[in-house]
């Protein structure tokens, strides 16, 4: 974290989770949830500025699409992590003993809330450094590789939810091995018809479920289909110039 507060009474809402100032604070008002707010629109902001910027050939549709997976949970997440939020967050006991600090959830949300911290501290120019540099490698992977990989998570639920099917239902069925070589199997109930993944973490094994739901269903050849959840390289949108 390189930001340095000139209110850091900011930064300190930033980082109180409500489960905090529920329990320990007189001030039940005092945690990131207003500021969290704020921060989604400015992230969101940002990395729409950028995706225009970069993608010049790309239409306004697969431009939502990449917003969208820079701006994921999984994603600010990794950027709270990368900046070192994560250790600084105050979160109740009962929050602390569940796990609080690990989920993907509260992590992007104290992302969210920070970067609105530092805009309403320093201005635009200071978020968006702070975006921008937290978010860095996933931006430099999608310039380098061109677009995201293949996400059959989420494609599986929106190729469900195009059809007007229930979305897809995960569950851990077996979980074995030391806690420092865990292995998860995850079933994914699609429609009655369950399709099993395995991987070192929930995720992981959630994400291997999904890929052979999406096989089975839609197909390793149906290109058409699997065409809308890619995004175009940045190499054919300069070549499209």
């Amino acid at each position: 974290m390189s930001y340095k507060f000139k209110r850091t009474e900011l930064l300190e809402k930033a980082l109180t989770h409500p489960s905090y100032s529920h329990e320990r604070l007189k001030d039940k008002r005092f945690n990131y949830e207003r500021l969290e707010f704020l921060g989604d629109s400015i992230v969101n902001f940002l990395l729409a500025h950028w995706v225009y910027e970069n993608f010049p050939m790309m239409d306004e549709g697969k431009l939502s699409k990449l917003k969208a997976a820079l701006s994921s949970k999984e994603v600010l997440a990794r950027a709270s992590r990368r900046i070192g939020l994560q250790e600084m967050i105050r979160l109740s006991r009962g929050e602390e003993r569940m796990g609080g600090r690990e989920k993907d959830s509260i992590l992007s949300d104290v992302f969210e809330a920070y970067v609105a911290a530092v805009f309403l501290d320093g201005g635009i120019e200071e978020a968006k450094k702070v975006v921008m540099e937290a978010l860095e490698p996933e931006l430099k992977k999608v310039l380098q590789e061109g677009g995201l990989t293949f996400d059959y998570k989420s494609a599986l639920q929106e190729f469900l939810q195009g059809r007007g099917e229930e979305p897809p239902l995960y569950t851990v069925v077996k979980e074995e091995g030391p806690p420092h070589r865990r292995k998860f199997t995850v079933a994914v109930d699609v429609g009655g018809r369950k399709f099993y993944g395995e991987g070192s973490s929930k995720k992981e094994a959630m994400y291997s479920a999904a890929k052979s739901a999406w096989e089975a269903l839609v197909g390793k050849e149906d290109e058409i289909i699997k065409d809308k959840f890619f995004l175009p390289s940045h190499k054919e949108n300069k070549e499209e110039k």
